[in-house]
């Protein structure tokens, strides 16, 4: 099994580097501004890695590449796994922020919203246990970037 490889680098207290390595070796590095982007990107991280997705934003970045066109809503639009990832991310983003993350009442939620939405179903990942899973992850994913200086960075591995 392989990793793609993800350094996450504090440079101030409003940015970041983002950088990513391929197993082929390749990879990307861009500055991003941490408001707008980080928690998404590491909820992303905790959803797919908990579900063991790998045809969304991560997986799809160690096969192919290509941070800035999976962002700027070029994933959702490549429809499949992807797409509805980005939906979950979304609905769990949100639920977060409002600080209304019951897992049951949060999957019969998202699970009644997909089915009016051009008749789609949930995921079958998409489970209480899995939604508890994301958000302690992603809790001790927050306690390490706070914890993480200006200048040094935060690594995690993707299973590929």
């Amino acid at each position: 099994m392989s990793e793609l490889s993800l350094r996450f680098t504090r440079l101030s207290p409003t940015h970041h580097r983002f950088e990513y390595r391929r197993p082929d070796g390749s990879g990307e590095a861009l500055e991003l501004e941490t408001s707008g982007v980080l928690a998404h990107d590491l909820l992303h991280y905790a959803l797919e890695s908990e579900a063991r997705l790998k045809g969304s934003f991560y997986g799809i970045l160690a096969r192919i590449g290509g941070y800035e066109e999976l962002s700027v809503g070029g994933g959702a639009a490549l429809g499949g796994e992807v797409a509805i990832t980005e939906r979950v991310v979304g609905a769990l983003a949100a639920a977060l922020r409002d600080g209304d993350l019951e897992s049951e009442a949060f999957v019969e939620r998202v699970t009644e919203y997909l089915a009016l939405d051009d008749d789609e179903r949930a995921p079958r990942w998409l489970k209480p246990p899995l939604v508890l899973a994301v958000r302690e992850q992603l809790r001790a994913l927050t306690q390490r970037w706070n914890a993480t200086a200006v200048g040094e960075a935060m690594e995690l591995a993707f299973r590929t």
